[in-house]
């Protein structure tokens, strides 16, 4: 969840492993949080680009992408959306995760200051990456004959556009799940989970127009204001609906697995989170059991062979003891 990609309490994890160590885990953890949440974004936002700017419809998009995903699985990997998605997250990702590395190296505890110096950095790579990637996506994926620079206009409504994405996420999301917990009694888990996918998601309704005026204005430089007013209108409702679609993967997967990743490879006090251990533990649990079940099965077996010795047995008995009785009677 987003919260979790802001969490920068010095308690949360304290890990134990020095820089040298921790630093290549960190990038790992990122390269494969990254890996998760590039595949939808990266389909979802052409898709968007191509439908504003005509090329192609939403849905006939997306549907062709995720299409080369599954059946042209290289193909899709290699493409120019999906690696240029992979570097915004994985600089995303990476910026969260050695910022708060650097930080318990040089010892700093306060919450306040670290969240400000974590979710700061993360904030503005994440901005400046995708006003990045945005730029490109625009010239490659619009169709026509766009121009040979995104026009800063175009660049600074994309930054505006995340600026206000990444407000909604890390600070107003904060402060409805503190409203929701204190004023309405909610608990706080529930709370914090909502806020954290609900927030960002109406922030679209701010963030469409702005990302749509960006793309028009590209691809329709001489457009007037009455017609951009009806591009807006025309593409609101479906660019709403995929833009807060994206914010799933964006801000739930892959910050909660970049988190998990984190937990699993880099060591703390709390050991038995630690992957290798989880699995340790697993396989002792599983040979236990199948050492429980042997026994059991050998009990089965002893028994079964003692019914039928006792079965086989029985009979000659009986007969013995018929001809005791015949013996004694004559």
């Amino acid at each position: 969840m987003s919260y979790i990609l802001a969490d920068a309490k010095a308690t949360t994890h304290e890990f134990l492993e020095g820089p040298y160590a921790r630093v290549p885990k960190e990038l790992g953890c990122a390269f494969a949080a990254s890996f998760l949440v590039s595949p939808l974004v990266s389909i979802i936002d052409k898709a968007i680009v191509q439908e504003i700017t005509c090329v192609r419809s939403l849905t006939s998009s997306m549907l062709g992408a995720a299409k080369e995903m599954v059946f042209q699985p290289r193909a899709f990997l290699g493409g120019l959306s999906f690696r240029l998605t992979f570097a915004v997250y994985f600089g995303t990702y990476a910026t969260a995760n050695l910022s708060e590395a650097a930080l318990d190296y040089f010892s700093v505890k306060d919450e306040g200051t670290r969240k400000f110096y974590k979710v700061g950095a993360a904030s503005i790579a994440n901005v400046s990456l995708l006003a990045w990637r945005d730029s490109i996506f625009a010239r490659v994926f619009s169709g026509g004959t766009p121009p040979a620079k995104t026009p800063p206009r175009t660049v600074g409504l994309f930054a505006v556009r995340d600026t206000v994405t990444m407000a909604a996420t890390f600070w107003a999301a904060p402060k409805v799940c503190e409203w929701l917990t204190e004023e309405q009694g909610w608990d706080h888990h529930k709370a914090e989970v909502t806020s954290s996918f609900a927030i960002p998601v109406f922030a679209q309704f701010v963030t469409a127009p702005i990302h749509i005026h960006a793309l028009d204005y590209y691809s329709n430089p001489t457009a007037t204001t009455a017609e951009r007013i009806a591009t807006i209108k025309k593409e609101m409702g479906k660019v709403c609906f995929a833009r807060g679609l994206r914010i799933l993967p964006a801000f739930g997967i892959g910050s909660y697995s970049n988190n998990k990743f984190r937990e699993w490879f880099i060591r703390q006090p709390n050991e038995e989170l630690l992957l290798s251990r989880q699995i340790t533990r697993r396989v002792t649990q599983f040979g236990n059991a199948m050492g429980e079940e042997k026994v059991k099965m050998k009990r089965r077996i002893t028994t079964l062979g003692d019914t039928i010795r006792g079965g086989s047995t029985k009979p000659a008995d009986d007969d013995a003891k018929k001809q005791d009785d015949s013996s004694k009677k004559s």
